[in-house]
């Protein structure tokens, strides 16, 4: 049954998707039949198609970089079609020129591919005569429908951001979690571990970075899609990329004094768990701001006991980040600054 589940979840997140693709394929199909007067206006489907794809949340730049592609090499392949002709080794040269082209204009990877690929497209399939253009007017038409189903009507970008959150926060509580454990095992393997496994974070959170960011083009630029900024804080994002990376020395600092003997603050597997339970994605931001005020309120070196290098780097860590994420709430860095201890001289 496992598997069927899967299934339906795959389904289940490209319907949408796909409902764009067949939307968009069929409104330009009838736009080049009926308004332009194209018989069978097969690349305004396929322009439509390449251009919107499946994949849920891409930036409106992606759709309008293949519908450039697309075109290009449609215009491309057509003109040179006229000139030499249709056979193999006419498939080469204007294969060839189609990529040479859409590099030199400084194409991406995907729109130069496409290009080319349109191009063997155009080479191949019979020509009708005395079309002129129409293939390359298909295309334009096929690339102008699928950026307006973008635009207009696109995916619920907000979905991925909420997923992507879930996920990196998950992945980050469960880093500190098992950081606790082996200060409290004094086990130098569960913290390396625990540090193998803070090392992955980077490209979580920049999958989450990189959905927020979708999320506010999208929301920019269609009606439908102007709820869930609440979940698309790009401050909060931000905020908890430099946490990560100082909550990431200082699980390395905790391996080593580990291994080392390098005595650390009694607390600091409470204080661990306590900010893993306030970064839980069960936990709204909201509902965590007051707790990791208090929290930071506790990190005085001092108090801590924090005498050895060790401790004293764990603690420091630990406030800077706690700065980090107060700024993400909200807080200006003074203010956030000001919820620390002082630290003595």
């Amino acid at each position: 049954m496992q598997p069927l589940r899967d299934a339906w979840a795959r389904v289940h997140a490209g319907a949408w998707p796909a409902a764009q693709c067949g939307l968009a394929a069929f409104a330009a199909w009838e736009l080049s039949t009926h308004v332009l007067g194209h018989v069978r206006p097969y690349f305004a489907a396929v322009a439509a198609v390449v251009s919107l794809g499946l994949q849920a949340g891409s930036r409106l730049r992606r759709t309008a970089e293949l519908a450039v592609g697309v075109s290009a090499g449609v215009l491309i392949g057509d003109l040179l079609v006229q000139i030499i002709g249709q056979g193999a080794w006419q498939v080469g040269v204007v294969v060839t020129v189609a990529l040479l082209i859409a590099v030199a204009a400084g194409g991406t990877g995907l729109a130069v591919t496409q290009a080319g690929l349109q191009a063997v497209f155009v080479v191949a399939l019979p020509r009708t005569p005395n079309s002129g253009l129409h293939r390359w007017e298909d295309a334009l038409v096929g690339g102008g429908v699928a950026l307006l189903v973008a635009a207009l009507l696109p995916s619920d970008p907000w979905k991925d951001v909420a997923r992507q959150r879930k996920a990196y926060l998950t992945e980050l509580t469960a880093t500190l979690r098992d950081t606790a454990e082996a200060v409290r095992t004094s086990s130098g393997t569960a913290a390396a571990e625990a540090l193998a496994r803070g090392r992955m974070l980077e490209p979580v959170i920049a999958s989450w970075e990189s959905a927020v960011r979708v999320g506010h083009e999208t929301a920019r630029l269609s009606p439908l899609r102007r709820k869930g900024h609440d979940v698309g804080d790009i401050r909060l994002v931000l905020a908890l990329t430099r946490a990560t990376r100082n909550l990431r020395v200082l699980v390395r600092r905790v391996t080593v004094a580990l291994e080392t003997g390098d005595p650390l603050p009694v607390a600091l597997p409470e204080l661990l768990d306590e900010l893993a339970h306030q970064l839980d994605p069960a936990t709204s931001s909201a509902d965590a701001l007051d707790p990791l005020i208090s929290l930071a309120a506790r990190l005085d070196p001092v108090a801590l006991g924090a005498t050895s290098l060790s401790g004293q780097v764990v603690v420091a860590q630990l406030r800077v980040s706690l700065v980090d994420l107060l700024e993400g709430l909200g807080f200006d860095p003074d203010r956030a600054r000001e919820a620390l201890p002082a630290l003595h001289p």
